[in-house]
C-alpha cells in the first residue's frame, strides 16, 4: 500500500497519511477472510444460525456487493469462497464443518436487516470480500486525505488505486501474458483504476501463476480473458467491475455504463479491446 499527498505543510501531510493508513487497517480488520474475529469471519461462522451485527462499513460493502450481483446478473458474487477454497486460493477454514457441502448458495442468500445486521439463509454459505474490499479501503483512505484538507493525494493498493487533485495521473498497465512488458498507460483525473488478471508476484518469479478470477456461473477460473482494467468514479466500483469485465468482456457494456465506468480487456490471445469512453485516455505502449 502506497499513499502520497502534496500541497500542504509536511507535518499535516504526515498526519493525514497516518490517518489514511488507519482507515485501511480498519477495513482489513473488519473484512479479512483469514481472521475468525473479523466481521467476515464471524458471519461465515455463525450468520447461518442467527442475525449478526456488523460494522457500518461492512454493511455498506455488502450492500454494494448485492447491488453489483443483481446488475451483473450474478457474475459478481461474494459467495464464491467455497470455490476459492477448493482451488487453493483461500485456506479451508471450514474444511471439517463443510467437508461434504455441495452448496450452490449465491449472494441472493445474504439477508441485510435493520441495525446493520446480517443473516445467511443457507447453512453452507461463506463470503469472501477480497474482490471488493480493497477498493473500498482505497476509497476510505482518500476520504481521510480529503477530510484532512490535502489538496492532492493518491492511494495505490497494488492493482487498485485512486487519486484526487488538479493533476492528471498516468497509470501504466502490465501485459497479463508477460508482466515484464507494458500494455499501455491510462490517464485518471479524480478517478479510480483497478486491474485483475493472472496472479503475479514480482518478488518470487517473473512467471504468472494462473487465473485468479472465478466465474460463479461455471464455478471455474476465467480463461477467455487474461486481464481487465476498469476506470470508475470510485475504487470499490472499479475493483468489483474488473471481475465482471474479465468474465464477460465486451458483454459487460451495460453494467459499465450504469456505473459510469470504462474498461480495457485483454484476451487470452493478447488482443486488446476497450470501451469508447476510455479510448481518449489510453496511450498504447510501443
Amino acid at each position: 500500500m502506497e499513499i502520497t499527498v502534496s500541497g500542504a505543510a509536511p507535518r499535516d501531510m504526515h498526519a493525514a497519511i497516518d490517518a489514511a493508513f488507519g482507515a485501511v487497517g480498519k477495513v482489513h480488520a473488519l473484512m479479512s477472510f483469514h481472521d475468525a474475529n473479523s466481521d467476515v469471519g464471524r458471519l461465515n461462522s455463525a450468520a447461518c444460525a442467527r442475525p449478526l451485527a456488523v460494522d457500518p462499513w461492512t454493511f455498506q460493502v455488502l450492500e454494494a456487493a448485492i447491488d453489483l450481483n443483481r446488475r451483473s446478473a450474478g457474475v459478481f458474487d461474494v459467495t464464491v469462497a467455497p470455490i476459492l477454497e477448493r482451488l487453493g486460493l483461500l485456506p479451508r477454514l471450514f474444511a471439517d464443518r463443510w467437508a461434504n457441502s455441495t452448496s450452490t448458495a449465491t449472494t441472493e442468500a445474504i439477508e441485510l436487516l435493520p441495525g446493520d445486521r446480517v443473516r445467511f439463509r443457507h447453512p453452507g454459505l461463506r463470503i469472501d470480500l477480497g474482490g471488493i474490499a480493497k477498493g473500498f479501503a482505497v476509497d476510505r483512505a482518500l476520504d481521510v486525505l480529503r477530510d484532512r484538507g490535502m489538496p492532492a493525494g493518491l492511494v495505490n493498493a497494488g492493482g487498485d488505486l485512486a487519486a484526487f487533485g488538479p493533476a492528471t495521473e498516468t497509470v501504466h498497465i502490465r501485459h497479463p501474458l508477460d508482466p515484464r512488458r507494458l500494455v499501455c498507460g491510462i490517464e485518471i483525473n479524480n478517478q479510480a483504476l483497478a486491474s485483475s488478471g493472472n496472479r503475479f508476484d514480482p518478488f518470487r518469479s517473473a512467471n504468472l501463476s494462473g487465473p485468479a478470477v472465478i466465474d460463479p456461473r461455471t464455478r471455474q477460473a476465467v480463461r477467455r480473458f487474461a486481464a481487465a482494467t476498469v476506470r470508475a468514479p470510485s475504487c470499490l466500483i472499479a475493483d468489483a467491475l474488473t471481475k465482471v469485465v474479465i468474465a464477460e468482456g465486451p458483454a459487460a457494456a451495460d453494467v459499465l455504463d450504469h456505473y459510469q465506468a470504462g474498461a480495457l480487456v485483454i484476451s487470452a490471445a493478447g488482443d486488446v479491446e476497450m470501451t469508447e469512453n476510455l479510448q481518449g485516455a489510453v496511450r498504447l505502449a510501443a
